[in-house]
């Protein structure tokens, strides 16, 4: 079996207020959660999990902190005694590099993989530049894809699902549809134990509180979600969606929130996974709990 974890960073479980929730404007079959009401019913037989990104610290949740929690099941916050945005600095890529998910499977015998197309350019930025996400991976020996080699061959997406990204830095690329990159992702899956794909538009619209690119990044990722369930063996293998702090379900503040998050949970052995859920720092350990009771890829 595999494990395909879905980061969507940024977004939360907010009112059902459709002034200042997008996903209360216009309705997600994924999503559309919110706080006061009972937890809906997901297509493919999903399961939701609220759970608590706040890491027991006073403030808004952030990016650094909550990134290297799902990424390595250390409370960031508390081991900094402060939730930090942006990038990790020293003391949380000293974390990453001793508890990354990717390194516990490469110790394990396991195959691990990010899906995320990276460029050339990305790798000279200072290490203060450097996503959690990147370093997470770097604490393993897996290969990272490139937009030149992977994503040209169909083996590796990017951020965005559809290379627009990529086409306006210069690269010449495909323009794709969300669909197509469920395809690759799915195909890829299942030739490993565990998949990570991150997706940045839902926070970045969250920081913007632009409602109308808010529109077009909810029907980008809908229909990316729909073609994955529908691709992927879920008789063998396990998707998880989870983010690592609110900011998207509230447009009124352009700040983050305190929300809890969705972790969404479809497929073989969903609800042992879901059970194993309550906060951020507990979505690595449950993968890993999953995936050491399977047989390897």
């Amino acid at each position: 079996m595999a494990v395909v974890m879905l980061f969507v960073d940024g977004i939360g479980i907010g009112e059902p207020d459709p002034a200042s929730n997008p996903i209360a404007r216009f309705p997600s079959p994924f999503l559309s959660i919110f706080k006061g009401q009972s937890l809906p019913s997901l297509p493919f037989d999903g399961l939701i999990v609220p759970t608590d990104p706040r890491m027991d610290v006073p403030g808004l949740p952030q990016s650094a902190t909550g990134q290297t929690a799902l990424l390595t099941g250390v409370n960031a916050a508390q081991a900094l005694g402060r939730h930090v945005s942006g990038f990790p600095g020293p003391t949380l890529r000293k974390i990453l590099a001793a508890d990354s998910i990717f390194l516990k499977l490469e110790r394990a015998g396991r195959v691990g993989t990010f899906i995320n197309a990276f460029t050339p350019e990305y790798f000279e930025r200072p290490a203060r530049r450097i996503s959690a996400t990147t370093w997470s991976l770097r604490a393993s020996s897996f290969p990272f894809r490139m937009v030149e080699q992977e994503l040209q061959q169909d083996r590796a997406i990017s951020h965005d699902l559809t290379n627009e990204f990529l086409a306006q830095l210069g690269y010449r690329v495909p323009i794709r549809t969300p669909q197509r990159s469920a395809e690759i992702l799915a195909e890829i899956a299942g030739s490993v134990d565990f998949c990570l794909f991150e997706f940045i538009l839902t926070d970045l619209v969250g920081h913007r509180g632009d409602l109308n690119r808010a529109e077009v990044v909810l029907q980008r990722l809908n229909a990316f979600l729909e073609t994955l369930l529908s691709r992927v063996d879920l008789n063998r293998h396990t998707v998880l969606l989870t983010s690592d702090h609110g900011n998207f379900e509230d447009l009124s503040v352009s700040t983050h929130t305190t929300n809890p998050v969705p972790t969404l949970v479809w497929g073989k052995d969903r609800h042992s996974l879901a059970d194993r859920i309550q906060r951020i720092e507990d979505v690595p350990g449950a993968i890993l709990s999953l995936l050491s009771a399977a047989t390897p890829a």
